[in-house]
């Protein structure tokens, strides 16, 4: 009797936990929060060639953010930046100053130096990250935000994969997350960059922090 009335209290209160979290994100709707201005700062998008590392690209370039594109192709790199570019010649065609903001306000628009660069790296190898690292440090300065979005997906099931498949996964989900790091892209003086994006190394799916989890700063 005593577990069946644990079982439904458990669960009467994960109902209350989902309603709650319906409440939360339609009053977000509502009042929606302030977006922080990214205008003007160092971005670096790991696979920025296609996928979730193209839409990253084309949404931060709407919010006018220095792009910097990493991709092992560098033909769909180019093809990124295209996008990108084509965004930026959108904005600078903007001329008033003023302009209605993300949550109804209005939001000044300052002075627009389109600039994005593109890089071809391999995340998955060591060597690739830490001279393209150092590429970005000398041509562009240090860097604001990381987002970490480059992954691959095997397709297969784990018992299936052939071992070259499973190294390879486990090297760009994983090692590289310890490879693209804050050391890399920035100098001594230079504060860490303030928000990441990765792929979860079990996961392609991105996962946003607001402060670099701990094996990042290694």
């Amino acid at each position: 009797m005593m577990n069946t009335m644990v079982i439904f209290a458990e669960f009467f209160v994960v109902i209350l936990k989902v309603l709650w979290a319906f409440v939360t994100a339609g009053a977000k709707w509502v009042v929606r929060p302030k977006e922080k201005s990214v205008a003007g700062q160092v971005c670096v998008i790991t696979g920025a060639g296609s996928g979730l590392g193209r839409l990253f690209a084309k949404e931060f370039a709407r919010r006018r953010a220095v792009l910097v594109l990493w991709d092992i192709n560098s033909k769909s790199n180019e093809e990124t930046a295209e996008l990108v570019r084509e965004i930026y010649r959108e904005l600078d065609s903007e001329s008033p100053m003023a302009k209605e903001g993300a949550i109804g306000g209005l939001e000044e628009v300052l002075p627009f130096k389109p600039q994005v660069y593109t890089y071809v790296c391999d995340v998955g190898k060591r060597e690739s990250v830490y001279s393209t690292a150092e590429k970005v440090r000398r041509e562009v300065g240090n860097v604001d935000m990381l987002i970490n979005n480059a992954g691959v997906v095997s397709g297969h099931h784990l018992l299936e994969c052939p071992d070259e498949l499973i190294e390879r996964t486990m090297v760009v989900n994983c090692h590289a997350h310890f490879w693209v790091s804050p050391p890399r892209l920035l100098s001594s003086l230079s504060p860490v960059p303030h928000a990441y994006c990765h792929p979860c190394p079990l996961s392609p799916t991105p996962t946003v922090i607001p402060v670099p989890c701990p094996p990042c700063l290694l």
